[in-house]
């Protein structure tokens, strides 16, 4: 392969076979280009066009280096940034140890591994954890569902793992204000989409099932939803047809909602076996790797970095949702 960051515009005229293998080889050829995250935040703005973060201005010019780093200026409002603002990379200190950070995520190692192998401290590897999967948030809007789609609610016990532990007096106050379970509504099709969705609510309401499949399901598709109250109420104008089902019937040998029970105990069990649980404040952000790891990872480690990679810098609103959920307390009802 040619080096890329040399002429970055044979890149956008790949197939899309093409631009898989890519991905594949990317972490190999940054090595061998001697390249960081941060060059490749560069490529990929350059493949949908410079934008203004503050009025999303397309008319953009460049405007100097500030350590290394292309900087710009919006002709439009006059604000002045870099690539890397409003992405996951955004006031990172040490770029070039992301790129391997990336790959230890993609081998499943957990946040002291990660944090050893990459010589950062053990807080510095939560923190880029979780930029990197509040910047996976945004393929949420990508995932769309055809055919028979399966529903399920999915309640997780609340947690507060992590949280340093508060006095006596402080538990027995927010004892009968903080939720037992959170809600999770999860969905499925039979070819291979999936989204879970987390609620601020107790329970799954009929209101929730609808606006989560607006604009996400095909005219033409079977909603296969188990026989709780919520789905069996629910009723929208895109919704065509639905079957009540529960995990031990079939109705005319397709619509059951096995196939989604199946992704919930394998979520769980990924949740529970593999982080021993995790905060409830931060279940979005893992419910989105779990996703992306069905969809778009192949479990190989080098094409794994390449790919996750690519999705996270695909996000300029990356630091924002980082920045938002960092700023949240651990209640769901914010007391």
């Amino acid at each position: 392969m040619d080096k890329i960051f040399e002429n970055p515009t044979k890149i956008f005229a790949l197939t899309k076979e093409g631009t898989r293998e890519f991905y594949d080889n990317l972490y190999d050829q940054m090595i061998k280009e001697g390249k960081d995250v941060v060059d490749y935040q560069e490529i990929k703005a350059m493949s949908t066009g410079v934008l203004c973060p503050e009025c999303n201005s397309s008319h953009v010019i460049k405007n100097g280096l500030q350590s290394g780093v292309q900087n710009y200026r919006c002709k439009n409002c006059g604000r002045q940034f870099r690539v890397t603002t409003g992405t996951f990379m955004y006031g990172v200190h040490e770029k070039d140890k992301m790129l391997e950070y990336i790959k230890c995520m993609s081998a499943g190692m957990s946040l002291r591994e990660c944090a050893r192998i990459v010589h950062i401290s053990l807080t510095t590897s939560f923190f880029w954890r979780h930029r990197i999967l509040c910047a996976l948030q945004s393929f949420e809007d990508n995932v769309n569902f055809f055919g028979v789609v399966e529903l399920e609610e999915l309640l997780m016990n609340y947690s507060e793992k992590g949280k340093k532990k508060r006095e006596k007096k402080e538990l027995k106050k927010l004892k009968k204000k903080k939720p037992t379970k959170v809600a999770v509504l999860a969905a499925t099709d039979r070819s291979g989409n999936i989204l879970f969705k987390k609620l601020e609510e107790k329970r799954v309401q009929a209101e929730h099932i609808a606006n989560f499949l607006k604009s996400r399901i095909s005219e033409n598709s079977v909603i296969c939803g188990s026989n709780k109250k919520a789905f069996k109420t629910v009723n929208a104008e895109h919704i065509k047809h639905k079957e009540i089902t529960n995990k031990n019937k079939m109705k005319g040998g397709i619509y059951s909602v096995s196939t989604v029970h199946e992704k919930i105990t394998d979520f769980v069990g990924w949740i529970y076996y593999k982080f021993r649980g995790v905060a409830t404040k931060y279940l979005t952000n893992y419910i989105m790797w779990f996703v992306v790891r069905g969809k778009y990872l192949a479990e190989k480690i080098k094409e794994d970095t390449g790919r996750l990679l690519n999705l996270a810098a695909s996000d300029r609103r990356a630091w924002e949702r980082y920045s938002d959920l960092m700023s949240q307390t651990y209640l769901i009802y914010n007391i």
